[in-house]
């Protein structure tokens, strides 16, 4: 009986470790868009909302073109969740493709965002992301 206990909690650590190893090293999903020179985000696929599982790691591979108008500090676009900002949900997009990975928050619905005034059609550069 001595000898089984220790293999018994050798499996069970090693068990353990194996399952939060192969949690932690499931690889980003990526999420490609567009934010065009109409001044609309455009999912990839033509499909909207954009749809995300909480807590799911995300990198968002964005190809930014000019729409009239750019910043100060050349961004033609931003990619900004309002209520996330401090949670990184604030990036500048400048011309061409930028990637950056973000975790999903919460579940719940949220507006994705231009800052940044970007030509005729800004104030409706806006995109639904629904959070399950």
């Amino acid at each position: 009986m001595r000898s089984i206990l220790p293999t018994v909690a050798l499996a069970a650590l090693w068990l353990s470790g194996a399952i939060s190893l192969l949690a932690t090293d499931v690889p980003a999903r990526t999420v490609a868009i567009v934010a065009d020179k109409d001044n609309r985000f455009k999912l990839a696929d033509g499909k909207g909302p954009l749809v995300l599982k909480s807590g799911e790691k995300v990198t968002f591979r964005i190809t930014a073109v000019f729409g009239g108008e750019k910043a100060r500090d050349g961004s033609v676009h931003s990619f900004v969740v309002r209520k996330l900002r401090d949670q990184g949900w604030d990036v500048r997009l400048k011309e061409g493709v930028q990637e950056f990975t973000l975790t999903a928050p919460p579940a719940g619905e949220y507006l994705i965002e231009c800052t940044v005034k970007c030509g005729p059609g800004h104030d409706d550069m806006n995109l639904k992301m629904v959070v399950q």
